[in-house]
């Protein structure tokens, strides 16, 4: 049975008529990191774009090729990219949680195949948030 959305004390959070999206540990350092890679103007243009993408998902309004399957968790469902080219979002859905999502990280992508320190770095947060949800974050 899944539990009820997370407490949030940040404002950090997107709120949505379908989904809370919440940021994993790290996720947001890894999104500046991300826009490091891009000049200054791409990256405010990508940090609008993503965010609406975010809203959108929230709000139940995102499919299709800006949101794809990319890999496995453990316990068998997938994990999910929001893609804004060159800047992949990853993402789960909570099962744990209700109606939550989690963005494991973002990552610059100059290439198509998925990266296995990425899928390593989505199962590690899925395992910090879905069977250690106790812990607080």
């Amino acid at each position: 049975m899944p539990k009820e959305p997370l407490e949030n004390d940040d404002e950090n959070c997107i709120y949505g008529s379908n989904f809370t999206i919440r940021f994993c540990d790290e996720a947001e350092d890894s999104f500046r990191e991300a826009l490091t890679h891009v000049t200054k103007a791409k990256g405010v243009s990508l940090s609008g774009a993503i965010s609406a993408l975010l809203e959108r998902k929230a709000n139940g309004q995102l499919s299709g090729e800006s949101d794809e399957k990319e890999g496995k968790l453990p316990d068998g469902s997938n994990f999910r990219a929001i893609k804004k080219i060159p800047i992949r979002c990853y993402y789960w859905q909570s099962k744990t949680h209700k109606a939550t999502i989690f963005v494991s990280h973002f990552k610059y992508k100059d290439q198509q195949k998925l990266d296995s320190r990425d899928s390593q770095r989505v199962i590690s947060n899925w395992w910090a948030y879905e069977k250690n949800s106790e812990v607080e974050r």
